[in-house]
């Protein structure tokens, strides 16, 4: 295997171009995210851990994504990636600071890579001890999340809203949709040093896609930090687009199922698939689109893996299959306006049950 250019260590950020701010503030404020600066031309929001930002978007004629965010670990991978894709090495924003450089992968979708960014504080909201058949870690004390009961409120049309949002950490990864899937993970793993921990195979018997993960040695790292998703011909007008990008929460299953009511009772969003849990990477899910159309995740208990443990193949139903949960709509992973999404689930109504019945044989 091709010796990597540099190996990114974790995923910081995602950038947009988004045509309206405001509602997009409303939204990452009922998502769990923390302004850290807004104005009429730019927004930053940072998630209770150490990041500057984890998610960044400038005020734009039309609705894109603009780049993800990674770091390295050493200024000698970030000078090596500069010679190597023919970039220049630039200053980090005011925020991130530190150095970066920005490099577009085979699809054309953007990436900044970053050393010696600045760090927040984190924001340590304590995480609630949970009691198993098992294991009783909690002992004369109560279970209370939030203002427990107090958290439900009546709005002015006497509807009974959770105010209680999430609590975001960190962002874990993000997906995209791709033309060439075998390239695109050789791409990622030799300019990036991403290593696979799921290539996905299709009903054809091909790679088509594949859960790819920062390879930090002995450290531990999520089963993923980019899911990398083939599309058909028939999808080109998908290809190099944005799939979703999900946030780590910081106090578990409690954490999601808050996000979810909150979310769901301000009647304000549109949610995109959940509540279950994945087979690959094991996490507990909840996804919703934003005012633009993007795809973004709350998720909590996922898998760790160290360099060592190796690829596996699996199927393509093993992605749209969770341990539990629905299965996902056909608009899952599509970035779409919200206004278009329901007329492209009655286009395409069925196309996760075929991937499912289609691929019955390999399971």
């Amino acid at each position: 295997m091709t010796k990597p250019i540099a190996k990114v260590s974790d995923i910081i950020f995602v950038r947009f171009e988004l045509r309206d701010l405001e509602a997009q503030c409303k939204y990452l404020d009922d998502f769990g995210m923390q302004a850290v600066q807004k104005d009429n031309g730019s927004m930053y929001y940072r998630g209770t851990g150490e990041d500057a930002y984890i998610y960044a978007a400038q005020k734009g004629e039309a609705d894109a994504f603009i780049a993800a965010g990674y770091e390295v670990d050493t200024l000698e991978e970030l000078q090596a990636l500069a010679e190597s894709q023919d970039v220049a090495i630039d200053d980090g924003d005011a925020l991130m600071g530190g150095k970066m450089v920005r490099l577009t992968d085979p699809d054309g979708l953007g990436i900044e890579v970053y050393h010696g960014v600045n760090k927040l504080s984190p924001i340590d909201e304590g995480v609630p001890v949970l009691n198993s058949g098992k294991e009783k870690n909690r002992l004369n004390a109560t279970q209370r999340f939030g203002s427990g009961a107090d958290e439900w409120q009546l709005d002015g049309d006497g509807n009974m809203q959770y105010a209680l949002p999430s609590s975001v950490m960190r962002l874990g990864h993000t997906a995209i949709n791709v033309k060439d899937g075998p390239a695109s993970i050789k791409w990622y793993h030799d300019v990036l040093g991403m290593i696979v921990s799921d290539n996905i195979i299709g009903p054809d018997g091909q790679v088509g896609g594949a859960f790819i993960r920062c390879d930090n040695g002995d450290t531990p790292s999520d089963h993923h930090t980019l899911n990398v998703v083939a599309l058909p011909p028939e999808g080109e007008m998908f290809h190099g687009t944005f799939g979703h990008a999900g946030f780590e929460l910081e106090k578990s299953l409690d954490d999601l199922m808050a996000g979810h009511f909150h979310m769901k009772t301000s009647g304000a969003y549109t949610h995109e698939w959940g509540i279950g849990r994945h087979l690959l990477g094991s996490q507990l899910y909840d996804y919703w689109r934003d005012p633009a159309g993007f795809i973004l995740e709350h998720w909590t208990d996922g898998d760790l893996m160290t360099a060592d443990v190796p690829p596996q193949d699996v199927s393509i139903v093993d992605v749209v299959k969770g341990q539990y949960g629905p299965i996902p709509y056909s608009s899952f992973n599509m970035s779409l306006p919200v206004a278009a999404v329901d007329e492209f689930r009655e286009a395409i109504p069925s196309m996760t049950e075929m991937l499912v019945k289609g691929s019955e044989g390999q399971s």
